[in-house]
């Protein structure tokens, strides 16, 4: 590898990436040819420096927080060829960083880059959009919508579940039909959550043993009559395996379809662009990326 771009975030974080990306740039330079950074300075950004730079790059490193590592996976996994990926995170809860034991500090991260260890990664697929982490609807969706930057910028992780403490009761139910080759469900919900990575939110609360490697998608179905037991669950921030008990229904899957009534608001990977019906698929190894110490902590 020679050649690197990175698609730069100045807008992410707390200006810890932005002043560290000059130093960045220094490390990178040690290992690689040629390194070109492009500033993003508007939503789409992001996703239009994969289009024209994707194919003339050996190495294309998002530099910023969740949104813009969407944006533009979003981007490069349609592609045909595509370059390595990479993340340096900058953002608040930087979840796929985190999953794949990525440095927080963004001097750290870079020097992990700089180990060049690759992994081909599962990426999660709808026919609207594609995802690293999570796709969800109903309790999931109304929670991100209700942090505002300001809460998100100072609580970090622990805004969305204390916005999940202060929503939990208010949740409207809606007729969810789900089905996948091995199981279907039609009936009230209050949140599906379709997982591919653990993290959400910083922490790992709803899928703590899953892999994003295993070609498979983690399914989490909470009907209505599981509320109290939901939010339990999520004090203690979770528990290591998941039953089929208490109106919570946990599986795994290739491939699944959803439909609601009334229709739902899409939230994925903390971004809601679309509404159901929609239908869920994982690309096992869809995407190469540079890891730090992912092997170590899965183990």
């Amino acid at each position: 590898m020679e050649r690197v771009a990175i698609i730069f975030n100045p807008n992410a974080g707390k200006d810890k990436l932005k002043q560290s990306i000059g130093t960045i740039v220094q490390k990178l330079l040690q290992s690689y040819r040629e390194v070109t950074i492009y500033q993003t300075e508007k939503p789409g950004d992001g996703a239009d420096y994969v289009d024209k730079i994707a194919e003339n790059v050996d190495l294309l490193i998002a530099a910023g927080g969740d949104g813009t590592v969407n944006e533009i996976i979003n981007a490069l996994c349609a592609l045909q060829n595509r370059p390595i990926f990479a993340i340096i995170p900058g953002g608040t809860s930087n979840d796929f960083s985190r999953e794949i034991g990525i440095s927080q500090n963004p001097l750290k991260a870079t020097d992990q880059l700089l180990e060049q260890k690759v992994e081909s990664v599962d990426v999660g697929k709808t026919n609207q959009q594609y995802f690293l982490n999570f796709w969800g609807i109903g309790l999931i969706t109304e929670v991100s919508s209700a942090v505002d930057s300001d809460s998100k910028a100072t609580l970090g992780r622990m805004a969305y579940y204390l916005r999940t403490a202060q929503t939990v009761s208010d949740v409207d139910p809606f007729h969810l039909q789900v089905e996948s080759e091995d199981y279907q469900f039609n009936g009230e919900s209050v949140m599906l959550i379709v997982g591919n990575g653990t993290f959400t939110g910083g922490i790992q609360p709803f899928f703590p043993n899953g892999d994003v490697q295993d070609g498979l998608l983690d399914v989490l179905l909470i009907k209505e009559t599981s509320l109290q037991t939901f939010w339990s669950m999520i004090q203690s921030k979770m528990t290591p395996e998941i039953s089929n008990e208490n109106g919570m229904i946990y599986f795994q899957t290739k491939r699944l379809s959803v439909s609601a009534n009334p229709t739902q608001e899409i939230d994925c990977d903390g971004e809601s662009h679309y509404s159901t019906p929609t239908t869920i698929s994982i690309l096992p190894g869809h995407l190469r990326m540079l890891v730090g110490e992912y092997k170590t902590t899965k183990e």
